[in-house]
C-alpha cells in the first residue's frame, strides 16, 4: 500500500511543482504565493477533515507542545513557501526538485549524529552520489544570480517541516493539522489584502486553486506516510523528481529540458537518495 502512496504522491507532486515553476513565469510575487496557496488549500482541508471525522479518524488534542509545534510550523510554512517563486524564477522544476533532495542528506547526517542511524559505506556512496548529482546539475547562474542562500534556506525549511509535521501529527489528525495551520496564516495575513486586490490578482488565485488540487493531495499522502515514518516519507522525493525528469524531456521549451549532462546528474541524485533509505 506504501508503495502505491508513494508513486501517487510523487507523480502528483511533479504536477504541483510544474505548476508552481507556471506561476512564477506568471509574475506571481512571492507574498501573493503565499497567501493564496493558504487560502486555496483551506477549502481542500475542510472536506478532509469532515471525512475523518466521519470515518472516526479525527484527532484533536491541545496542548503547550501543539502550540509551539504549531507556531514553528507556521513559521517554517512561510519561509518555505516564500523561498518557491524565487527560486523557480532561476531554476528550472528538474533543478528545484534536485537540490530539495539534500535536505534528505541532512536529515541521515542528523540522526548518523544524534545515534538513530550508522553511517556505512552505502551510505557514504549515496551521500557521494546525490551531492555529486547536484554539483552536476548546478551551473553558473545559480552563482551569478546569487540565490545560493534562496536555496539554502528552502533545503532546510523542508526538512525540519518534515520533522515538525511528524511530531505534530501525535496530537491532530492529517487534514485537521492542515486546516489549522492553514486557517491561522490566513488570518494573520488577511490584513495585507482587500477585494479589489483579489480582483486584480485573479490569475494568480485561480492558478493557486489549480496547484493545490495536486499539492494538497500531495501533502495529505505524504503527511500520511510521515505520521508512520519520515524515512518512508522521504522515498516521495525520487519519485517526484523521477517524473519531474520524464516530464521535462518532452517540454517544447528546449531550454527547459534537461541535457545529457543534467539527466545524468538528476539519476545521480535519484540513486544516492534511494540508496541512503
Amino acid at each position: 500500500m506504501y508503495i502505491t502512496m508513494i508513486i501517487v504522491a510523487g507523480l502528483i507532486g511533479a504536477i504541483g511543482q510544474f505548476i508552481d515553476k507556471h506561476l512564477s513565469d506568471i509574475g506571481s510575487s512571492d507574498k501573493d504565493y503565499f497567501y493564496y496557496m493558504c487560502v486555496t488549500m483551506i477549502p481542500f482541508s475542510l472536506v478532509t477533515t469532515i471525512i475523518e471525522y466521519l470515518t472516526g479518524h479525527f484527532r484533536f488534542q491541545m496542548n503547550v507542545y501543539v502550540v509551539i509545534l504549531l507556531v514553528c510550523a507556521m513559521i517554517l510554512r512561510y519561509l518555505k513557501q516564500n523561498t518557491t517563486v524565487n527560486c523557480l524564477k532561476y531554476l528550472n522544476t528538474f533543478e528545484d526538485s534536485s537540490y530539495l533532495a539534500l535536505g534528505i542528506i541532512i536529515a541521515f547526517i542528523i540522526d548518523v549524529i544524534l545515534g538513530i542511524e550508522k553511517m556505512r559505506v552505502l551510505s557514504i556512496i549515496s551521500i557521494i552520489l546525490t551531492i555529486s548529482g547536484v554539483f552536476i546539475i548546478s551551473n553558473s547562474k545559480i552563482i551569478l544570480k546569487n540565490v545560493n542562500g534562496i536555496i539554502c534556506l528552502r533545503v532546510l525549511t523542508t526538512l525540519f517541516l518534515s520533522y515538525v509535521t511528524h511530531y505534530i501529527l501525535i496530537y491532530l489528525s492529517n487534514a485537521v493539522f492542515i486546516l489549522v495551520l492553514n486557517v491561522l496564516l490566513t488570518i494573520i495575513f488577511s490584513g495585507d489584502y482587500t477585494f479589489e486586490y483579489h480582483k486584480e490578482h485573479k490569475k494568480v488565485f485561480d492558478w493557486c486553486f489549480i496547484q493545490q488540487i495536486f499539492g494538497f493531495s500531495e501533502l495529505y499522502l505524504v503527511n500520511f506516510i510521515s505520521e508512520k515514518s519520515v524515512t518512508l516519507s522521504s522515498y516521495e522525493r525520487p519519485a517526484s523528481i523521477l517524473f519531474i525528469l520524464v516530464i521535462s524531456m518532452f517540454l517544447k521549451d528546449s531550454r527547459r529540458r534537461p541535457t545529457v549532462k543534467q539527466t545524468i546528474g538528476v539519476l545521480c541524485v535519484i540513486i544516492g537518495i534511494l540508496l541512503i533509505n
